[in-house]
């Protein structure tokens, strides 16, 4: 177990300007990482570190970069790790699967909508005109978004596929009709917008699966 350092207080803390390893106190291995800026003019890079016991080698757990994690916080982070390491908890592995878990939970919240924005945003530059940008955009503000726009991609099925398809609108001859039989060249473009939106959610990571688009 590493030695426990004097405690040092919150002014103490504030004026450590020194680029290295610092211990703080009040738990064994909490230490202020201090770090040279990049660049003149810049702030120096000062974040919590907890050297602890993991399994059987001592690890660096980051507690969050000061001062926006203040030496009381950064002190009961350390205490609360060091105590569920005591109890037998791989902290590196519930350190990654809490970090999975907010990813899971951020792309569980893109919707069909944030991502297709997401994808025109990035390819403004590939179309042919600012006339085919919009064409690309309207056609699924037109029939995409009312269904499934607010659905999260992650969530989206074959079955949505087919109500984005099989929607009433009115055909060229005015009368009411499935927009696959009443519009198939649009129909067939929309259905390629959908499939390169979803490829693209999947590239980003926030869905998986095959794409049922295809």
């Amino acid at each position: 177990m590493p030695k426990i350092a004097s405690e040092l207080t919150d002014l103490q803390v504030r004026r450590i300007s020194q680029p290295g390893w610092h211990a703080v106190g009040g738990v064994a291995g909490l230490l202020l990482q201090v770090r040279k800026p990049i660049g003149s003019g810049k702030a120096l890079s000062r974040s919590w570190v907890l050297r602890i016991k993991n399994g059987a080698r001592r690890v660096p757990l980051g507690l969050g970069s000061y001062p926006l994690v203040a030496l009381k916080e950064a002190r009961e982070r350390a205490r609360k790790l060091v105590l569920e390491a005591r109890e037998g908890t791989d902290l590196l592995q519930a350190k990654r699967a809490k970090k999975q878990a907010l990813l899971d939970a951020q792309a569980r919240s893109k919707t069909f909508m944030d991502v297709a924005a997401e994808y025109i945003e990035a390819h403004s530059a590939d179309y042919t005109s600012d006339k085919h940008r919009k064409q690309w955009a309207s056609t699924l503000e037109a029939y995409a978004f009312p269904v499934i726009g607010k659905i999260s991609v992650a969530d989206i099925e074959m079955v949505h596929i087919i109500q984005v398809l099989t929607q009433e609108t009115i055909g060229h001859d005015k009368q009411p009709a499935k927009l696959w039989y009443a519009k198939p060249q649009t129909a067939y473009r929309l259905l390629g917008r959908i499939k390169t939106v979803l490829d693209a959610a999947t590239v980003a990571g926030y869905r998986t699966g095959t794409n049922p688009a295809t």
